[in-house]
């Protein structure tokens, strides 16, 4: 098995310096309204824009499209059905999380965000990534781990046109895992936190809750 820096030497094609062309997806829109309270040329002109390159962008897994929707509309119903599944760990405190590669854009280093008052109390604020609006979402805030040690990296992920970011502690290692390890149905396993849980992975004795990023999207934009 790969560790993530092999992985992400192979793999790797971090997102360019993409200029934002001035339209909004309907989602980013509904974020800047519901969060920002600003017209949406105000927006992004009111946070620092981000733009990592070399040791800031830990890893990239290749441009996914700015489109409003799209085949990401259904990517937890193909994750259900794909024979074998790739996984990347991190940890959230002392946790170990994982989640599928085809919902991850890339992976950065830490940059505090911009304080949102409105926000529910998991949204950390938000940042400009190469021009586009990202909230930052605490893992720990979700999981409830009352753990106090720093998030040193953000996960990026992108979901029916809103980018966000996943706040986590360390970034672990690499899982192949094939439909037979995994366990989607866990609500009565799990408990509360399974709100934001998509299944579970079983690898050998360890279980290793598998995130939704559509979950904590739809939750954003509902609040």
């Amino acid at each position: 098995m790969k560790t993530p820096e092999e992985y992400f030497q192979e793999k790797v094609e971090l997102p360019g310096a993409a200029v934002h062309g001035g339209s909004f997806t309907d989602a980013e829109k509904a974020f800047i309204e519901k969060y920002l309270g600003l017209e949406n040329k105000e927006a992004l002109a009111r946070i620092p824009r981000h733009d990592p390159r070399g040791e800031d962008a830990v890893a990239g897994f290749g441009p996914r499209g700015d489109s409003g929707g799209g085949e990401d509309d259904e990517l937890e119903a193909r994750l259900r059905t794909d024979p074998e599944l790739q996984l990347v760990s991190f940890m959230v405190g002392e946790q170990e999380y994982a989640l599928p590669i085809k919902a991850i854009q890339e992976v950065i280093k830490y940059v505090p965000p911009t304080r949102l008052p409105k926000a529910p109390l998991y949204v950390e604020g938000v940042i400009n990534l190469r021009g586009r609006v990202t909230p930052l979402v605490s893992m720990r805030s979700i999981m409830a781990t009352g753990d106090v040690q720093d998030d040193r990296f953000i996960i990026v992920c992108r979901f029916k046109g809103l980018q966000i970011g996943l706040m986590v502690t360390a970034i672990v290692t690499m899982y192949r895992a094939l439909q037979e390890q995994i366990e989607w149905s866990i609500e009565a396993s799990v408990g509360i936190n399974a709100s934001f849980l998509s299944g579970l992975m079983k690898s050998g004795e360890k279980l290793v809750n598998i995130i939704s990023v559509e979950r904590l999207v739809t939750s954003i934009l509902s609040r």
